[in-house]
């Protein structure tokens, strides 16, 4: 099957916007406490979680017009030297009526980690809330941090929920029920 240039441009640009959403957030670190996760709900990203050690940072990401649609928001808390993180990115009308959800969520997995320099170790297709969505983990390709993440496509709106350390550290039980606790909503 042939993919047209502007159909195949669409959904790489989708897939680059993912992955640079990353980029400036090891600037962000600040103490906090795990012990004592806080939910968060944001009424605007549609959705809520609990980030260990409190309130995120929020800020809007930026990229080319084509893939933006003026929403597209990171959420990110550094706890105990994990990074924690939730990202909202609204897909275009037409690539969302183009591509399939399995195509969208293949490549934003695929442009996320190559961003980072990470190859994934395991990805598994599922759903959350009925909707389709990835598991997936990772690693640097030099092997200094590991992470997790789940991608969920909720009609137009594509869910990033992630958990990046250290390889020094083993964030399992936290890093498990952070991912766990994250739930969203239609409009």
């Amino acid at each position: 099957m042939t993919i047209q240039p502007r159909v195949r441009a669409a959904a790489l640009a989708i897939a680059l916007q993912v992955a640079l959403s990353t980029i400036g957030l090891a600037s962000l670190c600040f103490s906090a406490d795990d012990s004592h996760p806080e939910r968060y709900r944001s009424d605007f990203a549609r959705f809520s979680v609990e980030f260990p050690g409190g309130s995120p940072v929020v800020r809007e990401l930026e990229g080319t017009q084509f893939t933006m649609t003026g929403n597209d928001v990171n959420y990110a808390a550094i706890s105990a030297g994990v990074e924690f993180s939730v990202e909202i990115h609204d897909v275009p009308r037409f690539a969302k009526l183009m591509l399939t959800d399995h195509y969208i969520l293949d490549e934003s997995v695929s442009g996320k980690l190559e961003d980072i320099g990470a190859r994934k170790l395991d990805v598994v297709e599922t759903s959350i809330q009925g909707e389709p969505a990835r598991e997936v983990v990772f690693e640097a390709l030099d092997r200094t941090f590991k992470g997790r993440m789940s991608l969920v496509l909720a009609d137009r709106r594509l869910y990033l929920v992630g958990v990046l350390h250290p390889s020094s550290l083993d964030p399992g039980e936290t890093s498990a029920r952070f991912i766990k606790s994250f739930s969203f909503w239609l409009e």
